[in-house]
């Protein structure tokens, strides 16, 4: 029932109130890949980075085709839209130094190789994160592959 309800709000771009939802879809055991790529989109729409890319990673991880083969249109992403607030600067509550992470993770929803480049720049910033560079491996070896 509370993933019918977190769905419902996720449609409507309530991310807030589909956050916790999700949420205990995920404690109790019973949050799917989807579910848990919607978690991801709820964390970052709503500030909380560190726990949308612990998340991201744990997916990317597994398979990168997880994120990678999201539809925008049928699966409902809102990646084109958040993508636009972050680059043109409609989200001031998040420091700078943190949105080639959350663009990186956001693009690997719709355009691998832009996601690529923002993980590298993310990595720049932060270049003791062995999470980035493992993960920017992993996509950049996919990305030769394909």
């Amino acid at each position: 029932m509370s993933e019918m309800l977190a769905n419902s709000y996720f449609i409507s771009r309530n991310f807030a109130k589909a956050l916790p939802l999700f949420e205990e879809e995920l404690q109790a055991g019973k949050a799917s890949d989807k579910i848990k790529k919607k978690l991801i989109i709820c964390y970052l729409a709503v500030g909380r980075v560190d726990d949308a890319f612990r998340l991201f990673y744990e997916l990317v991880s597994k398979d990168p085709d997880i994120i990678i083969n999201t539809d925008p249109y049928w699966d409902d992403c809102p990646c084109p839209e958040m993508v636009h607030d972050f680059e043109s600067n409609k989200k001031p509550d998040v420091g700078s130094a943190r949105i080639p992470l959350i663009l990186g993770m956001l693009y690997l929803f719709c355009d691998v190789d832009k996601s690529v480049r923002y993980f590298e720049q993310a990595l720049e910033s932060d270049p003791s994160n062995l999470k980035i560079s493992s993960l920017l491996q992993r996509l950049q070896k996919r990305a030769q592959s394909v």
